[in-house]
């Protein structure tokens, strides 16, 4: 098999690959259309799936996001990648690192990027599948800042200056610092959120409320200033899980979410009783 990239049509082609091609590649590809037709892009943008999930309508959840959004894709069908597709496209942009991975290895020569590599930060968009709206709506969002955010490397891409873009290493921005111990301590607490939100019916709730709970103790020594009230924060962030009897769904995981990256920096008294007027 060739894996030569072929560019028949003058308008620049985009294609989005996610897995299914019913959720985040088409929502991908909706967001990724407006953005390009507010600066006044003609670019060809579309989506397909590395999954056999062909002629499949966009998931209902997704439907709503969009519309939330302002957004409509009443008429996608997923498809699946070929060969064809992917030798047409100029730029390949996969959902998730993984599924960049898998294109990698099949299209050696193609130009591939993950949403988070285009936007320069180590992000991957989990999968909501088979989750409530407000989880799609806050992925969708996400999606729209990655997108946002790397809008200006895909017009590089596409005007065929990437190679002496990455060609010129002192252009590069500097590296990120590295992360202080708090947020070291948040990072830890939203992985075991994400592995909670992907197999709610495997993981065994009490046991990873208890390590969720151990972890964000951590947090209570890293509060340096009189002001910061961590340790009350984290407290009744706790006293919330307890309450929690089984797995929350997926709004909860959201609002637990945005609470534990809150908790990266000192928090005060406004933090603290927003928590303490959370519904049980």
């Amino acid at each position: 098999m060739s894996t030569q990239q072929i560019h028949p049509s003058p308008t620049p082609v985009i294609l989005i690959v996610g897995a299914a091609d019913t959720g985040r590649a088409p929502i991908a590809v909706a967001l990724l259309r407006r953005l390009a037709q507010e600066r006044g892009h003609t670019w060809q943008i579309a989506s397909a799936g590395v999954v056999g999930h062909d002629d499949d309508p966009l998931q209902p959840a997704a439907r709503d996001a969009l519309a939330v959004m302002g957004l409509t894709l009443d008429d996608h069908t997923a498809r699946s990648l070929t060969d064809d597709l992917a030798h047409t496209a100029h730029l390949l942009i996969a959902v998730d690192s993984g599924i960049a991975r898998v294109l990698h290895n099949r299209y050696p020569q193609a130009t591939i990027y993950s949403l988070g590599e285009l936007a320069g930060r180590s992000r991957d968009i989990p999968d909501p599948a088979g989750m409530q709206i407000g989880a799609w709506l806050h992925y969708s969002r996400e999606m729209e800042q990655l997108l946002k955010a790397g809008f200006e490397r895909i017009t590089t891409i596409l005007s065929g200056n990437n190679a002496v873009e990455e060609s010129l290493p002192l252009a590069l921005p500097p590296p990120p610092p590295p992360p202080s111990e708090r947020q070291e301590v948040c990072a830890r607490a939203t992985r075991l959120l994400d592995a909670i939100q992907a197999m709610p019916d495997v993981i065994d709730w009490p046991a990873a409320r208890g390590r969720l709970q151990a972890t964000l103790a951590e947090l209570m020594p890293l509060a340096t200033e009189p002001t910061d009230l961590t340790m009350l924060y984290v407290e009744a962030l706790n006293r919330w899980l307890d309450r929690q009897t089984s797995t929350p769904s997926a709004d909860r995981i959201i609002r637990l979410r945005t609470a534990i990256e809150r908790g990266q920096h000192p928090v005060g008294q406004s933090e603290v009783a927003d928590l303490m007027r959370w519904p049980d």
